[in-house]
């Protein structure tokens, strides 16, 4: 305790050096953070991105094997379609639980959203069985309270009726009850129809792909974009999710000419292991970020060693042995890289949504929900770590001060 003390009084005596080190083990520190907390939370932003499909396999037109899962967590429009009869066919297979038909189409709507400049923007339409895909997804939930009172999904046969989420409803200002106009160019046409729908429900917030979209009937999101029996996606939930059972179930119906099978688990973990390529190159940056703030702390205490020669050899002189002069100096080292961990920690954390919105701003990632998740765990190792370095970065500069001569070290100090 009488050598920490000491320690933090040496420190005090040059304040500006001593916070410009601390201020560089601190940036080191929340970078290091920060790029952990966004690994952390970008794979499980996947994950719960995709565990919000709904669904454990897709069946979809030929293509990208990857299109629809990026198009469903982006809120994309695939433009190629499936033969409606697809869905009739495989709903009769007897490995799937439960099945749902989805078509999913691009529209213009009226400028009117919130800070909305543009005289057009387009929305993204998804047309469902409502009964097949809330059961597919039992959180979604018609929100209540002001404005969303008497909330209900369409019905079936419906082809004015839509349900928005929650974000789009609150962008657009639309209430239960209001009318929503959607500026549709159907296929085949080069001309855009103006269709008026009325909304019947707004979906609670899920935090997922689903609050920026706008639902109808499939049928009718097939009639008013022109592609009657087509759909986008067929969604499957199997009775037994085992791997045998999702191959066996996709070489029975990838052998139909026009689709692919895709399971949304080999999807997961395609993501995730693009992630943690990328998480190479961020450990990089890191580290990068970890040496300089180390040359940093060596120089800082190098140079309070140089100035305190004449100091340290009169400490020996009067009695201060190697160990005593060696765990002064070591505890200095450890004290900024402490203070520099607990101030980076906070820092990064603090931050976290302000990296997140940056991120966000910058990159179009394809997924919704929480990107950086800075946890105790992951401060705890960076304090740990920090000091680690610490303890290693602190041996030379300690042991340069421990093996000074009295005599010499007193006279250096004079001249």
């Amino acid at each position: 305790m009488r050598f920490m003390s000491l320690a933090v009084k040496n420190l005090l005596r040059r304040p500006m050096r001593s916070v410009l080190t601390v201020v560089g083990v601190g940036l080191a520190v929340a970078v290091t953070v920060s790029l952990s907390g966004f690994i952390l939370g970008y794979k499980h932003a996947i994950n719960e991105s995709i565990d919000k499909l709904g669904f454990q396999v897709m069946i979809m037109a030929k293509g990208c094997p990857y299109e629809a899962a990026t198009m469903m967590l982006k809120g994309g429009t695939g433009l190629l379609y499936l033969p409606e009869d697809v869905y009739d066919q495989v709903r009769k297979d007897p490995a799937v639980e439960s099945i749902t038909p989805v078509f999913i189409g691009v529209a213009e709507k009226e400028a009117g959203g919130i800070a909305e400049t543009a005289s057009t923007s387009f929305t993204i339409v998804t047309g469902i069985e409502a009964a097949t895909f809330a059961a597919m997804k039992p959180w979604l939930a018609l929100a209540t309270g002001p404005g969303y009172d008497g909330g209900r999904w369409f019905l079936p046969d419906a082809e004015d009726e839509i349900v928005m989420g929650y974000e789009a409803a609150t962008y657009e200002q639309r209430k239960v009850g209001d009318a929503f106009y959607l500026s549709i160019v159907p296929s085949g046409r080069t001309e855009p129809v103006m269709r008026t729908f009325k909304v019947t429900g707004v979906l609670a917030r899920t935090g997922s792909q689903d609050d920026g979209t706008v639902f109808m009937p499939y049928r009718t999101a097939q009639k008013v974009f022109g592609r009657p029996g087509r759909l986008t996606i067929v969604g499957i939930k199997l009775k037994d999710f085992a791997g045998p059972m999702v191959a066996e179930f996709s070489e029975r119906w990838v052998k139909l000419p026009e689709v692919q099978v895709v399971g949304l688990e080999q999807v997961k973990s395609t993501l995730v292991m693009l992630v943690s390529a990328a998480q190479v190159m961020l450990s990089a940056v890191a580290v990068i970020a970890v040496i300089v703030a180390t040359i940093g702390v060596v120089n800082t205490i190098l140079m309070s060693v140089y100035e305190r020669t004449g100091e340290i050899g009169i400490m020996k002189a009067i009695g201060a042995s190697r160990s005593d002069v060696f765990q002064l100096i070591w505890l200095e080292t450890l004290a900024v890289c402490a203070l520099g961990a607990v101030a980076g920690c906070a820092a990064a954390f603090l931050g976290s949504r302000l990296v997140e919105r940056g991120i966000l701003a910058l990159l179009d990632i394809g997924i919704h929900g929480s990107i950086v998740r800075i946890t105790p765990t992951v401060l705890g190792a960076a304090v740990a770590g920090t000091i680690v370095v610490g303890f290693f970065a602190g041996l030379y500069p300690a042991w340069r001060a421990a093996s000074m001569r009295p005599v010499e070290a007193i006279r250096e100090g004079i001249e």
